[in-house]
């Protein structure tokens, strides 16, 4: 009997710690995590509307795309293509639409799942299905002219997936490729202590077991009020891992509310396609210019994956200082310089890019 006692003792001393903890961060953190106002000026990030269709997308999706830029262009005119990361939407480009839409026709959209793209009607998520959401938005969205692909994290899988399995689309088209924060292959070589994505990869096996009982029926909805909750301790960790040390509390506030957002259904189901992606053989057979980005301080996809995917695909590595894994809010000028440069290269013609093979 005292030692049923001394066991309910320790459980409630436990949680009342825990009680007094989350309390005492709500009261000590909270204040300064607090975003400030937009500064005057500056339109609060996600706030640019392009055009917007929906469209049939694979898998019975209802594809939401948006286009912006210039209505008089020529046809032949080059023409940029963002595709966004996991737990982000279209409009994470938002430094990038306000730039490079001055002068060239951008367009984004929101990957399966996510934003206003409806889930794949089988439930069923893998980079095949993201290489054919890529493709349907190539074929109703882009004009004649030559495609600069950018992809942000699991939008750079994306694209690889996609320059593999579509060629017949693609080859002709693609005249540069801009690859942010992302990796070709989420296991590693070797096992490594290096956090980042490829370090979660070596559980691939049992995450691969527990996803499927965490999307089950007894426990999706009350993951789903969980995940949507957030906390201070939240915020602190999108700061940990999500962003650099010099992005500022607008960015920070964006990112969590993306997180917040998001169907939690969604972020299991391509849990596995991310740690088990493998997309080289996309990379390898690139010949247009490629440019690499990543943060000195990406966490997710750090520069050792930077470094492996620019060997493979013959590509420029360009570190950002500063940043880390959200670079296109954190080093928008620097992302909006390289993919500008693709777009100029891209106009000059066929001797402007190469081919895929």
């Amino acid at each position: 009997m005292r030692g049923v006692a001394r066991t309910l003792g320790a459980t409630a001393a436990i949680a009342g710690g825990l009680a007094l903890g989350f309390l005492a961060e709500r009261r000590l953190l909270h204040p300064r995590l607090e975003p400030p106002d937009v500064p005057p000026g500056e339109e609060p990030l996600g706030s640019i509307a392009g055009e917007l269709v929906t469209v049939d997308g694979p898998d019975g999706m209802e594809l939401a795309i948006e286009t912006y830029g210039p209505t008089d262009a020529p046809p032949d005119s080059p023409q940029l293509l963002l595709a966004h990361g996991w737990i982000c939407t279209g409009r994470v480009w938002h430094h990038q639409v306000a730039e490079l839409a001055r002068r060239y026709r951008v367009i984004t959209y929101d990957q399966p799942g996510h934003g206003r793209t409806s889930p794949p009607a089988s439930g069923e998520y893998d980079l095949d299905l993201l290489g054919d959401t890529l493709r349907r938005v190539v074929e109703v969205a882009a004009d004649a002219g030559p495609l600069v692909l950018a992809g942000h994290s699991l939008g750079g899988m994306a694209i690889l997936n996609a320059v593999d399995h579509h060629r017949d689309l693609l080859d002709d088209r693609v005249g540069g490729v801009v690859l942010l924060s992302t990796t070709s292959r989420a296991r590693p070589e070797r096992f490594t202590f290096e956090f980042g994505v490829h370090a979660v990869s070596q559980l691939e096996e049992t995450i691969t077991r527990v996803v499927p009982w965490l999307r089950g029926p007894r426990l999706s909805r009350p993951a789903s009020r969980l995940y949507a909750t957030t906390s201070d301790l939240s915020t602190l960790l999108v700061r940990a891992m999500g962003v650099g040390p010099e992005a500022g509390p607008q960015i920070v506030a964006f990112v969590e509310q993306l997180r917040i957002d998001s169907d939690p259904d969604m972020v299991l189901g391509l849990a596995e396609a991310v740690l088990g992606a493998d997309v080289d053989a996309g990379l390898a057979r690139l010949r247009a210019p490629v440019s690499i980005l990543v943060g000195t301080h990406d966490r997710l996809t750090p520069r050792s994956l930077a470094q492996r995917m620019a060997e493979i695909g013959h590509g420029e590595l360009i570190e950002l200082p500063g940043a880390g894994h959200m670079a296109p809010l954190e080093a928008p000028r620097e992302v909006n310089a390289v993919l500008e440069g693709h777009l100029r290269r891209a106009a000059t013609g066929p001797g402007g890019a190469r081919k895929a093979v």
